[in-house]
């Protein structure tokens, strides 16, 4: 038995095809969000600067270098303990 589906009818089941296609999209990607959110560490701190990878270390500017070989009484050129 086959019944009548007018024009307004199959308008109103495609419309709730395209609909629910389309909200099972965006409830799928929303769940892959929180899963890849919450098995992923944050670091503290933000994300480090463009270019620059968290393993890079960090080297002390000249004037730096400087004032710790002075605070620790070393020879700033050569790193030696001066005689004082």
């Amino acid at each position: 038995m086959l019944a009548y589906l007018d024009a307004g009818t199959g308008s109103l089941i495609a419309t709730v095809v395209v609909g629910g296609t389309a909200a099972a999209g965006v409830a799928m990607r929303s769940a892959r969000a929180r899963m890849t959110g919450a098995l992923t560490r944050k670091r503290k701190g933000g994300s480090p600067e463009a270019g620059a990878s968290p393993a890079t270390p960090v080297t002390p500017s000249a004037a730096e270098a400087e004032a710790t070989a002075e605070a620790s009484g070393a020879d700033g050129a050569t790193g030696t303990p001066t005689g004082g």
